[in-house]
Parts: structure tokens; sequence; C-alpha cells
């Protein structure tokens, strides 16, 4: 029996990515990591806005409002009011990008699925040569197999005792690879050796 072959680095097929294969998924994929790195940049903000809230409440004093402090000649953007606005605003940009984000998602499933069939017409024939050689290779072992149960067949004729130079997993029940004994390739070719 054939030793099996290794797989030859130049035979190496390259399934093209779903980027590749598509412009508009590779575009929504781009446009999710803008969403995400907006979103991130937003949570800082916001985090950051409520640590300068309570800074400015700890300090004491009255807080009066956006309106009032524009009146007084102050620094509306630094008041507690400016503060809480600007808050919101951030609050409100973030759920913005958080239904964006959903609907982005939606929008990557179909073009995925889209971007899946024209890869799968690319390899589709690599595809069917592969399985043809599986095929091929599945019909080569069903021979083989034969051979060896004919010739195993021929030793239990003659009352011959099997010994250990003939192996006992010989003998073994054999359904193919697809099957729940497919296993026993690999003890049967290491008792070939």
């Amino acid at each position: 029996m054939a030793p099996l072959k290794a797989k030859k680095p130049a035979d190496t097929y390259v399934v093209p990515s779903l980027t590749d294969s598509s412009s508009e998924y590779a575009s929504l994929l781009a446009k999710q990591v803008e969403l995400q790195t907006r979103y991130g940049e937003l949570n800082t903000e916001r985090g950051l806005l409520r640590r300068e809230i309570e800074v400015a409440k700890a300090a004491g004093g009255k807080h009066p409002s956006i309106a009032v402090a524009q009146l007084l000649g102050d620094n509306t953007e630094a008041s507690v009011a400016g503060l809480s606005k600007k808050l919101r605003e951030v609050g409100t940009e973030m759920a913005n990008v958080e239904a964006a984000t959903e609907i982005l998602r939606r929008r990557i499933d179909e073009a995925r699925d889209a971007a899946s069939k024209v890869v799968c017409d690319t390899v589709r024939q690599e595809y069917q040569r592969r399985l043809a050689a599986l095929c091929e290779a599945a019909r080569a072992l069903e021979v083989a197999r034969e051979d060896h149960d004919t010739l195993l067949d021929d030793v239990e004729r003659e009352d011959v005792r099997l010994c250990a130079s003939i192996s006992v997993a010989g003998r073994a029940p054999f359904r193919g690879a697809a099957g729940p004994e497919g296993r026993l390739v690999m003890p049967l070719l290491s008792s070939a050796s």
C-alpha cells in the first residue's frame, strides 16, 4: 500500500475572503469599526463629564442655570448646567450610535449572505475537484479492503490461527470514514507498517 502523500505547498488553494469578494460587505465592516470607535470615544467623554460634574458639585455654591450664568458672564460650559447639557447630548449621540450599529448589524448579515454566495461560486470548481479526489480515494480504499478481507478469508479457510504478525484489528468492521467505525483506518495503517 502506498504511503499517504503530504500536501505540497504549491497545491495550496486560497479561499477568497468575504471582504475581497464584496466591496459592499467590506464597506459595511469599515463602517462598523468607525461606529465602534466613535462609541468608545463618546463613552470616554461621558465618563469625563460625569467626573467634572461631581467635582463642580463638590466645590459647593449655587449652580445657576445656563441662562443665568450667561447673564452673569460666567463660563457656561464649565458650569454644572453646561456640563449636564453636554452629558445629555453625549448620551443622545451614544443612543444614536447604538441604533445605527443595530441597523448596520442586520445589513452586514444580509451582505454576508451575498458575499458568501460569491465565495461559494468562486470555489465551486476547486471543491468539486477535491470531492472527486476524495471519492476516488474512497473507492480505492474499498477495493484494498476487499483484497485484505479476501486474504484473511483464505487464511481462515485453511484453519490458520491468527498470530501477532497478522493484526486482529484487521478483522474489525469497517464502514469508511463517515461511519462510526471510521476511526479504525489509523490502527490498520499502523499495523501495515
